[in-house]
């Protein structure tokens, strides 16, 4: 078993810095006062791809450890840009899901498993059981809000659609809809004015921007796990073999339909990368060099 790293006072991480990844520390009480905001193992992450070509531990000459921190700080700038804007598209999705299942197989119909094409998953239950599974739970952790005591204490534990879809994560609201029924799939992607495919990978890449900005994870320059599908007129916009972020803000675009909530996204998005410009590289978030006529 390997050892685990010694811990280090802030004068032996900059002394780290300095001698062992040749960053710049101009002022070394300024650089302690950086570390004891923003831990030195997630500041480092901002230091990928800054590194020389022959040598991936040392940095380029020139690059301070100010530098790093602007990228650390437009990344925390960028997540409060891009959750809230999830946020309105998870919440507007809720809306649209519970209403049609509500209006289409009853008030609880959503419990039903008949009312889906349920799939099965690798633990034995289908998606449908894990779905009311976690559903169930989640009223248990929640059992002391108000409007699940109401619930449970007026109509015996039964929540409605439109009651329900609120203890649902994003996560669980994409699955309800991935086993809709076809029909069903369709009429959610038509408020949209695209199709179950589509939807079905924007909502998937929200979810994990989503999770990102929540968990105060980082966006730039990390390699994303979902690529959302594109029109053919943004295809040549995906990101390649890695998925960046600049597709995800394609399928926001649509999904947004270019309404005056999305103009106030790009507005800040817009600034937020003038603000940054000396730091930021466009191809670690897939910007290209058009990115603001594009959006």
């Amino acid at each position: 078993m390997v050892a685990l790293k010694r811990p280090r006072t802030y004068a032996g991480q900059l002394s780290r810095l300095k001698d062992d990844h040749n960053l710049c520390i101009a002022d070394d009480q300024a650089a302690i006062d950086i570390l004891r905001r923003v831990n030195y193992y997630r500041l480092s992450a901002y230091g990928l791809g800054l590194t020389q070509p022959d040598d991936k531990e040392r940095y380029r000459d020139g690059i301070t450890i100010e530098h790093i921190h602007r990228l650390y700080v437009f990344d925390s700038k960028l997540r409060s840009i891009l959750f809230p804007a999830i946020e309105m598209l998870e919440i507007q999705l809720r809306a649209q899901i519970s209403n049609h299942l509500a209006l289409t197989y009853g008030a609880d119909g959503y419990m039903n498993a008949e009312n889906f094409n349920d799939k099965a998953t690798g633990n034995g239950k289908t998606v449908h059981e894990k779905l009311m599974a976690d559903f169930k739970q989640e009223c248990r952790r929640q059992r002391n809000a108000p409007f699940v005591r109401h619930h449970m204490d007026k109509y015996d534990g039964r929540f409605p659609a439109w009651v329900a879809v609120e203890l649902f994560t994003f996560g669980n609201l994409s699955s309800i809809y991935a086993i809709m029924k076809p029909e069903d799939r369709k009429a959610i992607a038509s408020l949209y004015s695209t199709s179950p495919e589509y939807l079905s990978s924007w909502i998937l890449s929200f979810v994990e921007i989503r999770n990102i900005c929540a968990h105060y994870g980082r966006i730039y320059n990390m390699p994303l796990k979902q690529s959302p599908a594109l029109y053919r007129e943004y295809r040549m916009y995906r990101s390649g073999r890695i998925s960046r972020l600049f597709p995800v803000l394609l399928a926001m675009k649509r999904a947004f339909q270019s309404d005056d909530r999305w103009g106030v996204v790009k507005t800040n998005l817009e600034a937020l990368m003038d603000e940054y410009a000396d730091v930021v590289i466009l191809h670690f978030i897939g910007f290209p060099p058009n990115w603001r006529e594009l959006l």
